[in-house]
């Protein structure tokens, strides 16, 4: 295997000295030996003016040439000391991998509202979670609620009343994308306390959450 690699090495080297004298006599050495000082870029300059050019001489390209060649033969001194996984510090590591215990998820719906009435740790566990009322007025109020179901959805409605046993149940309503679903109740007395829950069907199971309380204008 070392025979081979150092036989790689010197035909290496000389693929690289027959290149250097190919690309060394290639050059126009009439153009005045000027070349740009970044090689590659563009002669001109983002203002519009020539960019700066240097000079040089065939004396400094051929002592530049050997200084590279002269570090690609460097190379074959590199060795690689494979010593280290053998040694008695690296036979002794041992693996410290910590188990990772399973936890509890986070929220069902990232896009249910989080309010007073409805905390993070009771919406995980329920599927239906009724959330406040908004745009409540003196003789209207709407309700809101989330269902956490992903499948199985059939039916989403609210019940409402002046009273915690509730009594009245609306229509269905539809659910938004996100699960939401709302529903605007009109004919509400003013100045009075009402109740409501979100409920919904989940596999021709009915599930209502928490009831929430109001008070009209």
């Amino acid at each position: 295997m070392k025979k081979i690699y150092h036989k790689f090495l010197i035909i290496s080297t000389v693929f690289l000295l027959l290149g250097g004298v190919y690309l060394y006599f290639s050059n126009d050495l009439n153009s005045k030996g000027v070349i740009p000082i970044a090689f590659g870029s563009s002669l001109a300059s983002t203002t519009g003016d020539a960019a700066p050019l240097v000079t040089t001489t065939a004396e400094d390209k051929i002592s530049s040439d050997i200084s590279f060649l002269a570090t690609i033969e460097a190379l074959k001194n590199i060795k690689i000391d494979v010593s280290l996984f053998s040694s008695k510090s690296f036979n002794m590591l041992e693996n410290n991998s910590v188990k990772i215990e399973p936890v509890t998820a986070g929220r069902v719906n990232p896009f249910a509202p989080i309010n007073s009435v409805n905390i993070v740790n009771a919406e995980i566990l329920q599927k239906v979670v009724t959330n406040l009322p908004t745009q409540v007025t003196n003789s209207a109020a709407t309700l809101n609620g989330t269902v956490n179901a992903v499948v199985g959805v059939t039916d989403t409605y609210f019940e409402y009343g002046i009273t915690p046993n509730l009594g009245t149940t609306t229509t269905i309503v539809k659910q938004s994308l996100v699960g939401t679903f709302i529903k605007n109740v009109l004919g509400l007395t003013p100045k009075t306390n009402y109740f409501f829950k979100a409920c919904a069907k989940i596999n021709n199971v009915a599930l209502c959450g928490e009831v929430v309380s109001f008070t009209t204008n």
